[in-house]
Order: structure tokens, then sequence, then C-alpha cells
């Protein structure tokens, strides 16, 4: 779930910064990844692998992102936002908001990967204990 988590923030980085080179281009309008739909596409996958036996967690693809059962890979799907205001040539863009996604973006990447770190310098100690 952590790698799925890194790769979807990797993804939503690139999209975040296509609006952000794309601000002055006429007519372009910026898109996103819903945050919202990818966790709970999660939460739902986790909530599934507690009700079920067999210990299996695979998220179900939604209009956000599509899993790929047995793999951390995901893709995502951006969707034009129009939170932002239209200019006069119908492009809706708003970079005040775009530099504040990013920085979130960048930050829960970051908290996910000091988890991935984490989990994994436990399992190289796990494994190097001698008895």
């Amino acid at each position: 779930m952590l790698e799925q988590a890194v790769n979807f923030t990797e993804q939503r980085h690139q999209v975040i910064l296509t609006n952000i080179a794309n601000a002055s281009t006429p007519g372009y309008v910026q898109q996103d990844v819903s945050v919202t739909g990818f966790q709970q596409a999660l939460r739902d996958a986790i909530d599934r692998n507690r009700q079920s036996n067999n210990g299996d967690y695979s998220p179900v693809s939604n209009d956000t992102v599509d899993f790929y059962p047995g793999s951390p890979l995901v893709n995502v799907k951006p969707q034009a936002t129009t939170s932002a205001m239209a200019f006069h040539d119908r492009g809706v863009r708003n970079m005040e908001s775009q530099m504040s996604d990013l920085a979130d973006n960048a930050m829960a990447h970051n908290t996910l990967v000091q988890l991935l770190k984490t989990q994994n310098d436990l399992i190289v100690k796990a494994i190097n204990l001698k008895p």
C-alpha cells in the first residue's frame, strides 16, 4: 500500500507540474487527480482485507486511479478541474492553488518515502539478527 501511495504522489506531482508549466498557455485547463478518490480505494481494500480470511489486499480501480492486481504500480487518471477562475481565453488556471498543491503533495510523498525506508530498515535489521 505504501508503494502504491508513493507511485500515486509521484504521478500527481507530474500532473501538477504540467499545470504549472502550462500556466500561460492559452486555453489550457488545469487538471488534478482526486486524493480523496485514491484514499477511498485504499480504505475499501483494507476493509475488504480485514473482512476476508485470505488476507488478500487488492484495491479496485475507480475514476481516479487504475490498480494492477499484485503490483504496487498505479496509473492516475487526471480530470479537468474547474475550481479556478476562467481566463479570457476560457482556460482555467490558478497558480496559487497549484503551488500549494505541489507543496502538499511533496510533503505527503516525502513522508511516505520515509515510512518505506523505516520499514525497509526494520526488515534489514531483522534479517541480520544473529541467534
